[in-house]
């Protein structure tokens, strides 16, 4: 029996070894089919023709600007075709206006790279902002909600580049409402390729709710309404859900092998409402604040640039990139955003590197610098000069032949500490957000010669060589940079004969 029953046993061993080799193959191929289904097909995308004029004029705006610069950063969203999208679809309020297409993605990266343009990491962006020095001039690409076109067309368009660029993740999302989102296993070939790393977007904090003003807010920085009693939930409520929401992402990264996240891009660019609830505000701001090195939004209206300060400050602005965004336009915008420093160059040279009172560029210089009809006020070079201190500001007034006419140098234009020198025929005044705070008399003159010194949180003003008035701002992050002109015609029209700007 023995004998009997070890032949049986090797027999059934045999058996069992026979059908696993027969079966392993299918194993593998159910493996890999499992793997197809969760990493999709890459497009390729022709590569863009640009015309040689558009090449030499983004070649020649890169020469003028400086071989070393705070980085800027854009922000992207989906990347995919539009086959059949229309003006209207595309355009502000449209249902594709933050998806590029791979074409325009292509000519975008192109357009960059005529302008002598490269790419950083994450790593090396947070290390800038730490304290490294500024790297070759580069722009820092971050895609929003880790969208599938990232792998099926963006992938092949960095490798093309030679770029790389940071996705930016919902984690709780990934791998659902396919394609639209990518997959894990995705995610895994993009960050083994090293042209991809990966941020924080939330786990699943990425909707607006009822909040308390009778609108609807972002999840991550506002407290929802109780729908039993209409009032906003309780704080620690709210507290427990961020924290889990940020420890869920946090895990999600470290179960895939991911880099903890060091930046974090808020949903909708929505940091919360002082205002309406500053409890919330401060507790989104505490926790986010406490796990990640900074902060991103898109308010690319407000002159919140990609630099040290204003990540000191709590948030780094981006340039958004819409699908109505053409390659001029882009680098229009980027090279807006580029640091210079303060120099000897004539500000008057190019009326678009000032903007008006709505962030919009000026056509004309005439009704600052020719006593003609034109806008009365600009702010030059707004986002370029926002980390500016140490700087000075001299300017020629003429034209004050009237009692109510006035001409203005506007200092720290990039923040709450904004500062106007307002120079009258006889009196010279500081303001600040529009109280004088500092005058002086002036000897009457129909022309003023003006300086203005700009040096942490000290101004100082000196009118034809002598110096008249001192001003001190609040210490912040944001205290310095930038400056503007203004001024105020009546029967007569003061005008700026010429302005230099250079370190103090």
């Amino acid at each position: 029996m023995t004998g009997r029953f070890g032949t049986l046993t090797l027999r059934g061993v045999l058996a069992l070894a026979a059908l696993a080799v027969v079966a392993l193959p299918f194993g593998v191929v159910g493996y890999l089919r499992y793997l197809d289904v969760n990493v999709g097909d890459q497009e390729a995308v022709p590569r863009a023709v640009l015309a040689e004029p558009a090449l030499r004029s983004w070649r020649d705006q890169g020469s003028r600007l400086p071989a070393e610069a705070a980085p800027v950063v854009l922000a992207y969203h989906d990347v995919r075709p539009l086959p059949d999208a229309t003006p209207q679809d595309t355009g502000p309020g449209g249902r594709y206006q933050y998806v590029v297409t791979p074409e325009q993605l292509d000519a975008q990266l192109t357009a960059l790279e005529a302008a002598g343009y490269r790419t950083i990491s994450s790593a090396e962006y947070v290390a800038y902002l730490q304290g490294a020095p500024a790297p070759p001039r580069s722009v820092y690409l971050t895609f929003d909600d880790g969208t599938h076109g990232l792998w099926t067309y963006a992938d092949k368009i960095l490798e093309r580049h030679h770029m790389r660029a940071a996705s930016y993740l919902i984690t709780g999302r990934i791998g659902t409402h396919r394609p639209y989102y990518l997959s894990w296993a995705e995610i895994d070939r993009m960050a083994g390729s090293g042209r991809w790393d990966f941020q924080a977007h939330t786990h699943d904090l990425h909707s607006r709710v009822p909040v308390a003003d009778g609108t609807e807010g972002s999840q991550l920085t506002h407290r929802q309404l109780d729908p039993a009693t209409g009032q906003p939930e309780p704080l620690a409520t709210f507290e427990a859900r961020l924290t889990g929401d940020v420890d869920a992402l946090h895990t999600d990264f470290a179960a895939h092998d991911l880099p903890a996240p060091a930046l974090f891009a808020y949903p909708f660019s929505e940091t919360g409402d002082a205002d309406s609830d500053t409890a919330a505000t401060a507790a989104s701001e505490r926790l986010i604040g406490s796990r990640f090195a900074a902060t991103l939004t898109n308010k690319t209206r407000e002159p919140e640039p990609s630099s040290r300060r204003s990540a000191a400050g709590g948030e780094v602005g981006r340039v958004e990139v819409y699908a109505s965004t053409t390659p001029e336009i882009l680098i229009s915008q980027v090279t807006e955003w580029t640091a210079v420093p303060p120099s000897a160059t004539d500000p008057f040279a190019n009326a678009w590197s000032w903007r008006d009172e709505h962030a919009e560029p000026l056509s004309t210089l005439a009704g600052l610098t020719g006593g003609q009809a034109g806008p009365t006020y600009g702010t030059y070079l707004p986002y370029a000069s926002a980390d500016w201190d140490g700087y000075r500001v001299v300017a020629d007034l003429r034209g004050l032949t009237a009692a109510d006419t006035s001409g203005s140098v506007i200092v720290r234009t990039d923040s709450a500490a904004e500062l106007t020198v307002r120079v009258h025929a006889a009196r010279v005044e500081i303001l600040h957000a529009g109280t004088v705070v500092a005058s002086a008399p002036l000897p009457a003159s129909d022309r003023h010669h003006i300086a203005v010194r700009v040096a942490g949180t000290d101004t100082t003003v000196t009118i034809d060589g002598a110096t008249i008035l001192h001003a001190t701002s609040p210490p912040g992050p944001t205290s310095t940079g930038g400056f503007g002109l203004a001024v105020k015609p009546s029967s007569a029209h003061p005008l700026f004969t010429g302005v230099t700007v250079m370190p103090a």
